[in-house]
């Protein structure tokens, strides 16, 4: 059922695309979510049998908008490069020829398999990044998928990212427990059901970035000498009704190279970084902007926080287009905490809370770029990535 809900503040442009993204959380009843900027007001759709909620949702969907607008004046996002090409070279969506090769496999929302040619190419960007960034040389490290609560408590995480939380458990170390599990459990269509005082509390999540675990792992050290690690792994990140193809997926692979030390050499580091990462850019022949940006903060921090790190510029996102949508896709950032992290697990660098840094890569981000640009077809590639993958 269609309903709409007028909103008490104007949604800048500027906005407009984080707060959509934000009413995917509003209800599990209510979906396709339109904002109509001329009338001020937001359409959405109601599930059958749930009209009953649309003041309820629309009481929520201006609270949204309520806090999102809150942002206090004069921190707009600054332009710190641009890399275009005058005529988009492919324009149609890759999904579906992926799709009909075979090179994309769909598991549910969120969950995409690669195939051979995606996974050569993921690997060969993941190398050529991990390349570029050597100078700095960086550790090679590796972490598990799942990270302690209290690690992410400890950074005020689960505060701040609530909505995108993947959380863990598992069946009790009982044998009532088990039996009544293993009885009753079934899967619905939809979801799994089974006895709730049969599966444990919640112990650990599915870790949302590398950098966590090595954070962790330096709790209470008092560094003489600064830290530069690298690593690869899986993050998880729940975005709802946003997660949509290869642009958002619900688990993705990272590569991170990690910043620990003095603050003006951290920033001299993730300053170093960016020609380094464009020059490999500008080899891939892809079309990017670099942008100061924010984390997508949940609403009961957005305004406050989004302004803190626009203000002091600790956040620069490469925006890649995508032909197909008319959109930018974040692939990867150069990223500056200040103490954060240093205050948050105690961490030391010559008497003084350290600072960190990091620079991070969504990689299957990266492929769908790549081939949003340039195409699934190799004959469209340019010639030097055709050579290095062997895909001709």
């Amino acid at each position: 059922m269609a309903e709409s809900a007028p909103l008490p503040v104007q949604i800048p442009p500027e906005l407009r695309e984080e707060f959509l993204k934000k009413l995917a959380y509003v209800s599990e009843s209510a979906s396709s979510y339109e904002l109509d900027h001329e009338r001020n007001q937001v359409r959405f759709r109601l599930a059958t049998g749930r009209e009953s909620e649309a003041a309820l949702v629309s009481e929520r969907i201006a609270t949204v908008a309520q806090k999102l607008c809150s942002q206090p004046t004069g921190t707009s996002k600054l332009l710190l490069s641009r890399k275009s090409e005058v005529e988009p070279r492919f324009t149609q969506d890759p999904h579906p020829p992926l799709l009909e090769s075979g090179e994309l496999i769909s598991y549910g929302q969120g969950r995409w398999g690669l195939g051979p040619r995606m996974v050569t190419l993921l690997e060969y960007f993941d190398r050529k990044l991990t390349e570029a960034l050597r100078p700095f040389g960086p550790a090679p490290y590796r972490f598990p998928s799942l990270v302690g609560a209290g690690v992410m408590d400890r950074c005020r995480y689960i505060r701040s990212f609530a909505a995108t939380l993947t959380l863990t458990s598992h069946v009790r170390e009982d044998l009532d427990a088990i039996q009544r599990f293993s009885r009753g459990a079934q899967w619905d269509g939809e979801r799994l059901s089974y006895p709730a005082d049969s599966v444990s509390g919640v112990e650990c999540l599915l870790s949302s970035a590398v950098c966590f675990h090595y954070y962790a792992a330096l709790a209470d050290a008092k560094l003489a000498e600064p830290r530069t690690i690298t690593a690869v792994g899986k993050c998880f990140r729940y975005e709802s009704k946003n997660l949509t193809g290869l642009e958002r997926l619900w688990d993705f692979t990272m590569r991170e190279v990690v910043f620990v030390g003095a603050g003006e050499w951290v920033l001299a580091q993730r300053q170093h970084a960016v020609p380094l990462v464009t020059a490999l850019l500008d080899n891939w022949k892809l079309s990017y902007e670099i942008r100061t940006a924010t984390d997508p903060f949940f609403i009961e921090d957005y305004a406050s926080m989004a302004a803190f790190q626009l203000g002091f510029d600790l956040k620069y996102e490469i925006l890649a287009t995508l032909p197909y949508s008319g959109k930018d896709l974040a692939i990867g950032s150069f990223n500056y905490h200040q103490d954060f992290f240093g205050r948050s697990f105690e961490i030391s660098h010559n008497g003084a809370a350290a600072h960190t840094g990091c620079v991070a890569f969504g990689l299957e981000r990266v492929v769908l770029a790549f081939l949003a640009q340039h195409g699934p077809d190799p004959k469209a590639w340019p010639a030097l990535v055709r050579e290095e993958t062997g895909i001709c």
